[in-house]
């Protein structure tokens, strides 16, 4: 036999190996092409974020990784601190901030306690929505609320509007409210 043929043959046999590999190749269920996964367009580490505008009443978040989406995705923060001045504080897992950046999704022990002059409340649920503009939290599950002079409740649907002092339970589940 020829080199010439030697070398047809081996290039056949190699085609054939490739071709049987690439045919023995399956997709993974369930996972997304590379070309088709949506990336973040920056990732910050030990960072902090502004909910709203920023100045005196801003709710000021920290948190150890923040992903930011130019998309309408949002932001995500990841294992939060916030505060909003001296009276408002709080942590979660988890916030998802909105492409508005006016609205977050606090998710995962969320915990926000409020102490002033009129009042000093904590707030306790797995998932909270907050609304900046109107300065107020909305929890459409289970939440605790405690008291400053030890009243607790527990309820399923819950409103608060801090700047009116406002407290609204929907069912209450454990606990009495006095008039």
């Amino acid at each position: 036999m020829k080199a010439g043929h030697m070398a047809c043959l081996l290039l056949a046999a190699l085609t054939l190996l490739c071709l049987a590999s690439l045919v023995s190749c399956k997709k993974v269920s369930g996972s997304i092409p590379i070309g088709e996964q949506e990336l973040p367009d920056m990732v910050l580490n030990d960072a902090r974020y502004i909910l709203g505008q920023e100045g005196e009443d801003a709710l000021v978040m920290k948190a150890g990784t923040i992903t930011i989406y130019k998309t309408e995705r949002g932001t995500t923060l990841e294992k939060v601190s916030f505060s909003r001045g001296n009276s408002l504080s709080g942590s979660c897992r988890k916030a998802v901030i909105a492409s508005d950046n006016k609205h977050a999704t606090l998710s995962g022990d969320v915990t926000i306690h409020q102490s002033d002059d009129n009042n000093d409340t904590t707030i306790i649920a797995q998932e909270i929505v907050w609304d900046d503009e109107e300065n107020s939290v909305l929890c459409e599950g289970e939440v605790t609320v405690i008291y400053g002079d030890g009243t607790t409740i527990r309820a399923e649907h819950f409103y608060a509007a801090f700047d009116e002092n406002l407290y609204e339970f929907g069912r209450i589940i454990e606990g009495t409210m006095e008039n």
